[in-house]
This record gives structure tokens, C-alpha cells and sequence, in this order.
């Protein structure tokens, strides 16, 4: 494991990012806060949901209902339910 600062992560981006492929790199931001880098195919083979059938089937559905433009913007985050049906 590498743990690095916020300044360090920002001066080599790159080069923590392709060590995030081989071992964990955590992101020290502050006293409290901590982050680590994951590669997005490590969350997709280990997260129970990117590996949920009926999630992804679900999230193909809005992605095509978004691709032929059936989506509802919302405009008043307020009055979010209002006028739906």
C-alpha cells in the first residue's frame, strides 16, 4: 500500500494511477479525510451491484430511455414529485 497527499497525487496523477493497477493507493487529504484509488474493472468484478444482472440490466433500460430522449427534467428540486403521474 502507498499512502500519498492530495499535493503528491496532483503532481503525478498518472503515475498513481497506473500503480492503483498493481496495489492500493490511498490519498491522504487532511488530518480526518482519506480516499483511495480503485480501477473502475476491480469494482465491476468485486461490487455487488455492478455485478447485479437485474441492475444492469436496469441501468441498460435508462440508458436507452435517455438515448431516445423519454427522460423529464427537473427543474425545481423542491417540487420534485409535483406534476409527475
Amino acid at each position: 500500500m502507498i499512502a500519498i497527499s492530495t499535493t503528491e497525487l496532483r503532481r503525478n496523477l498518472k503515475k498513481y494511477l497506473t500503480i492503483a493497477n498493481k496495489e492500493r493507493v490511498v490519498i491522504l487529504s487532511g488530518k480526518a479525510e482519506t480516499y483511495e484509488i480503485i480501477p473502475a474493472k476491480k469494482i465491476s468484478d468485486t461490487d455487488k451491484y455492478f455485478s447485479n444482472p437485474r441492475l444492469l440490466a436496469a441501468l441498460k433500460e435508462a440508458e436507452a430511455d435517455i438515448a431516445a430522449g423519454r427522460v423529464r427534467e427537473v427543474k425545481d428540486s423542491i417540487q420534485l414529485w409535483e406534476g409527475i403521474e
